[in-house]
């Protein structure tokens, strides 16, 4: 499943000193010296694909980094919702400079990469940002040659898409838009415009499962991943098969009631508070921490505000969610048995930056649905609001059902949590 490819040398670039590394022969096409197809067609999307442990990260990142070895490039990498680069995926990145020992060659900063030799450099930004939404910066951003959109489930408004698309027009180097994601649903408009009808011409499809890059697997992954296969097949093919799939009957949220509950603006908030469910590891694989901050007003009803969540180690996702109740002049939420103690020693091994800030104790039943469910009917009563748009948040929403659920829904977890301290229990804080 896997050849050793030597990264290829851009003129001013990597020479024979470098080793080779291991990649998966579908990337073959990504990493040649112009974007043309084995057939001879040129591209200008790459839509790549896979389930978990697909290694997508792994080759769009070194490709990016290989790419910066050719002068006049400017790499924009997006995500939807991107709020600390240098916490979240610029580690990935030093890994992967770490491995093709060129660390002298590359300058990094809070959110850009910049190849000394050359001066091309990668930019990190996020579409959505706490104060709306940046297309028109992004798109005003001068020289851009490549977007890449990372986790491009997340984004739902084709127009946001089809501005930043049409911003990439280079006239003497290559343009290229790249498409890395985890199929969503079958309603979500990059199926309809790279999938429904075929592939298209303009287009390199590359789809990888975590059984092509199994020699990259822990054994222990591997056996969590074949024992979803044997107890839940339909989240097997969603999660770990990258597959497309639809909304299936019976969930507990449906679009429809998600898309209702929608608005542009909150109104005077009373009370904010942060729900938080910590990952029990840190590693690239691992759940993510839910982080999500929910408000209420004076007549009891909820507005999601933000959805901070991602894959961070304790002190990241201690760090964002303190800076969020700091913010927000609000409260971080958790249950005692189900993390909240672990929140509690992380926010307090912080240090002064935590002093002052409330924890706020939710103890709710450890049924999925038991504790889930109460949180519904408060949507279905019309008391909860989104505040714009939460993608991932609303993905695991629409497709968490209690009932066959084999991980657990992080972000839905640390919605619930906040949802409940606010309208469903009587909870008192204490302050560290």
């Amino acid at each position: 499943m896997a050849t050793a490819v030597m990264p290829r040398p851009a003129k001013q670039g990597m020479d024979a000193a470098v080793p080779p590394l291991l990649l998966l022969r579908q990337y073959k096409e990504l990493f040649a010296q112009k974007p043309i197809k084995a057939d001879g067609t040129p591209w200008r999307y790459a839509f790549i694909t896979g389930g978990r442990g697909s290694a997508k990260s792994f080759h769009v990142s070194l490709f990016l980094l290989n790419l910066t070895y050719e002068v006049g490039h400017v790499i924009l990498f997006t995500r939807y919702t991107l709020t600390s680069a240098n916490l979240s995926i610029i580690p990935e990145f030093k890994e992967k400079i770490g491995l093709l020992s060129r660390e002298e060659d590359f300058h990094i900063t809070a959110s850009e990469i910049i190849n000394l030799k050359t001066g091309s450099r990668i930019l990190f930004r996020g579409i959505k940002t706490s104060s709306g939404n940046q297309t028109a910066a992004l798109k005003s951003i001068q020289g851009v040659t490549t977007w890449v959109l990372d986790e491009a489930e997340e984004l739902v408004d084709e127009d946001t898409f089809e501005r930043i698309d049409l911003s990439i027009r280079h006239k003497t180097l290559p343009n290229r838009v790249i498409l890395v994601l985890n199929p969503s649903t079958f309603s979500h408009f990059l199926y309809r415009n790279f999938i429904e009808n075929g592939q298209r011409p303009d287009t390199l499809y590359i789809h990888t499962t975590w059984e092509n890059n199994r020699h990259n697997l822990a054994q222990s992954w591997i056996e969590k991943a074949e024992e979803t296969r044997e107890r839940n097949p339909a989240r097997y093919n969603h999660i770990f098969g990258g597959l497309w799939s639809k909304e299936k009957p019976g969930l507990l949220w449906t679009r429809a009631e998600i898309e209702r509950c929608r608005i542009a603006t909150a109104p005077e908030l009373s009370r904010v508070v942060i729900g938080v469910d910590p990952a029990a590891t840190s590693h690239m694989e691992s759940n993510e921490t839910g982080i999500v901050v929910v408000g209420a007003d004076r007549q009891r009803r909820g507005y999601v505000l933000e959805d901070l969540s991602g894959r961070y180690n304790p002190n990241q996702w201690a760090s964002i969610a303190i800076d969020a109740a700091k913010r927000w002049k609000g409260s971080i939420v958790a249950e005692t048995n189900q993390g909240g103690d672990m929140v509690t020693s992380v926010i307090r091994s912080i240090g002064d930056r935590a002093s002052g800030v409330r924890i706020i104790d939710v103890r709710a039943s450890r049924g999925k649905y038991a504790r889930a469910e109460p949180c519904y009917s408060l949507y279905t009563e019309n008391r909860v609001f989104h505040v714009g748009e939460f993608p991932i948040l609303e993905q695991q929403m629409a497709g968490f059902n209690p009932d066959d659920d084999v991980d657990s829904p992080d972000r839905v977890d640390a919605l619930v949590w906040a949802l409940t301290a606010q309208l469903l229990t009587g909870s008192t804080p204490f302050v560290i």
